[in-house]
């Protein structure tokens, strides 16, 4: 725990400026309270994902968290050449473009499962793994694009490393933030959301075990947090760094947060410091390993805690 201590501490010494961080934090608040307010994500943008056009949309909203940061990190002083770069244009419409692809592929699994013609058991825990799944794919496949035509440099894919990794202060994070989780899971906004998968008797139709049946669905549930690292801290951290440098950051944790919106507002504040702490570890480290320990723990501890209130899978 002290490393990561001396990280941030490294960090900030070198990183913070008052007007800079002040006017994200301004942003962030203006932005949460507009959204929550007004339930914008879930009532008003999700339901344009009923057309391809909703990817525009999205795209804008991202853009849109993305690009004040950038433009807040040129007013301070810092990355001014940007604006002026259409490798830096470029690339970060590839990303945003792509987070937008996302959510428009959530329609996917529902087009599949229908067209299997499942058995009606079969429908609700099929239609979660290919969920998981579906993001799964839709977060990395841009990140193999990009490494193929746009970043051709050897080394390692963007933090998927164990070089030098200890685990024991990750581990220390995650005995830190299960208190947290296990007040949050008291919550009724935390038990309308986790789990997101509540059992459906599926094994009979399938021929297997309840516990095989919670374990794949909770295998998928881990992967898809591992992608999503892998796209936030690899990504968009790691493999843009070369065009931002020291802005790479900020822009980052501001569009992590967006991404939370439609999340219970403490786990949406809560992604501004985890993406800033892991954006930080991963920087220093070079490896986005601890932050997918960190990731895939709480998510499925989150997961565990709302099963103990009684929404274990039937």
């Amino acid at each position: 725990m002290k490393q990561l201590v001396e990280y941030l501490k490294e960090y900030l010494k070198e990183d913070f400026h008052l007007g800079y961080y002040l006017s994200i934090a301004v942003f962030l608040a203006i932005s949460f309270t507009l959204n929550f307010s007004l339930d914008f994500k879930r009532e008003i943008l999700n339901p344009t994902l009923e057309s391809p056009l909703g990817i525009l949309y999205f795209a804008a909203f991202y853009g849109f968290a993305y690009y004040f940061a950038v433009f807040a990190a040129a007013f301070f002083g810092r990355g001014t050449h940007l604006l002026r770069s259409p490798a830096f244009w470029g690339v970060t419409a590839f990303a945003i473009f792509a987070m937008a692809l996302d959510n428009y592929s959530t329609n996917l699994p529902k087009l599949l499962v229908a067209a299997l013609d499942l058995p009606d058991p079969v429908v609700n825990w099929a239609g979660k793994c290919l969920w998981n799944l579906d993001r799964v794919v839709a977060l990395i496949l841009p990140i193999l694009v990009y490494r193929r035509f746009i970043d051709d440099r050897p080394g390692v894919f963007y933090g998927l490393t164990v070089r030098g990794f200890d685990a024991r202060p990750y581990v220390f994070m995650l005995l830190v933030m299960a208190p947290l989780v296990v007040w949050a899971s008291f919550r009724p906004a935390f038990l309308d959301t986790y789990p997101d998968y509540r059992g459906s008797h599926a094994e009979a139709a399938l021929g297997i075990s309840s516990v095989v049946r919670y374990g794949t669905y909770e295998a998928s549930h881990a992967l898809r947090y591992v992608a999503i690292e892998l796209f936030f801290r690899g990504f968009l951290l790691l493999g843009l760094e070369r065009f931002l440098g020291r802005a790479v950051l900020m822009p980052m944790v501001t569009l992590y947060a967006f991404w939370h919106f439609g999340k219970p507002v403490p786990e949406a504040i809560g992604s501004i410091f985890a993406g800033y702490i892991l954006g930080v570890i991963a920087l220093r480290t070079r490896s986005i390993i601890g932050g997918i320990i960190v990731h895939v723990g709480v998510a499925l501890g989150m997961d565990f805690a709302a099963y103990l209130h009684g929404a274990a899978p039937q």
